[in-house]
Parts: structure tokens; C-alpha cells; sequence
């Protein structure tokens, strides 16, 4: 009975051994990667007049993604608008056979759908706010970043927090 438990031991021993080493092999290479960059890309201009750093910073930013969403938000609406302008004109198998001109479609899931993309920038926003708070406290506690630096992250943290509660306050489902 001893040596069953002994060679069970010795075994599990066996096992744990290389686990233990694989496990600090891990982080101790995982700890040494390098932070991901904007430079780990390899980016080619989407067009000849737009440089890719505009593209990253601009284009692709927040608050630029905000204002297509109200674009994209007025244009549905101008589209509900000419389908009830329409309808008498062209009737209703016209009208159908264009696609997205139904009720439910229209009142429902216009608004919705925006709402969707809307709240998951919002939400993201938030997000990466936090992370980076939570980084700079990390930063300022091992000496790295100034208090400053620190309060400005902060600040964006508290910002984007209360620009995501209100998108949610004002936020409703329609069905």
C-alpha cells in the first residue's frame, strides 16, 4: 500500500516538475515582450490624400466615430421619411421590393442598430479609460509617471465614465 502511494507521489512529482518550469519559463518571456505599438502595424494609406497617421488619429477616432454615427442617424431618418413619401406614389410591392421599408424595420430597427454602435464605442471608450487609470497608478506607484500625469488619466477615466452613464440613462430598446 506504501508503495502504490509512493510511486503516486513520484509520478505526480514527475508531472508538477516540468509544469513548474513551464510555467516560469512563461512568464518570465511573456514579461519581456515588448508593448504593442502603433509601429507593430505595417499601414499603406487608404488614399492618396490622406496620410495614415490622420487616418489612425483622426478617421478612426472617437469622436469622428460619433459624428458618422448622427450622420448615419439622419440619413435613416431622411430614408423613413422618402419610404411614407413614397409609398402612394410607387405602392407598396414597389416600395418592398427596395428593401429596409418595412415598419418594424424603420421604427424599430434604425434605432436600434445605431444605438448598438453607438453604446459599444461609448462602452469602449469607458473601458480603455479605466485600463489606462489603471495602468497610470500602477506607473506613478513604481515611480514611472508624475502625479500630474496620474490626475490626467484620472480625470479622462471620470469623463468617460460619466459620458457612458449618460449614453445609458438616455438609451432605451425599441420593440
Amino acid at each position: 500500500m506504501n508503495y502504490k502511494r509512493s510511486l503516486l507521489a513520484a509520478v505526480g512529482g514527475l508531472i508538477l516538475i516540468p509544469l513548474a518550469g513551464a510555467g516560469l519559463w512563461w512568464t518570465t518571456s511573456v514579461a519581456q515582450l515588448p508593448a504593442p505599438t502603433d509601429a507593430d502595424l505595417s499601414l499603406s494609406p487608404v488614399h492618396p490624400d490622406e496620410p495614415v497617421d490622420s487616418t489612425l488619429n483622426e478617421r478612426f477616432s472617437l469622436e469622428n466615430s460619433l459624428e458618422r454615427v448622427k450622420q448615419i442617424r439622419d440619413a435613416l431618418s431622411s430614408f423613413q421619411s422618402l419610404t411614407e413619401k413614397s409609398k402612394p406614389v410607387l405602392g407598396e410591392q414597389a416600395t418592398i421590393s427596395v428593401g429596409n421599408t418595412d415598419w418594424e424595420t424603420q421604427n424599430l430597427g434604425f434605432s436600434n442598430w445605431v444605438g448598438s454602435v453607438e453604446g459599444t464605442l461609448k462602452k469602449q471608450e469607458y473601458q480603455i479609460k479605466k485600463l489606462e487609470f489603471e495602468l497610470a497608478q500602477k506607473q506613478y506607484e513604481d515611480g514611472d509617471i508624475t502625479k500630474a500625469n496620474l490626475d490626467q488619466k484620472e480625470a479622462n477615466y471620470r469623463q468617460a465614465t460619466q459620458d457612458f452613464q449618460a449614453f445609458w440613462n438616455s438609451f432605451n430598446v425599441s420593440d
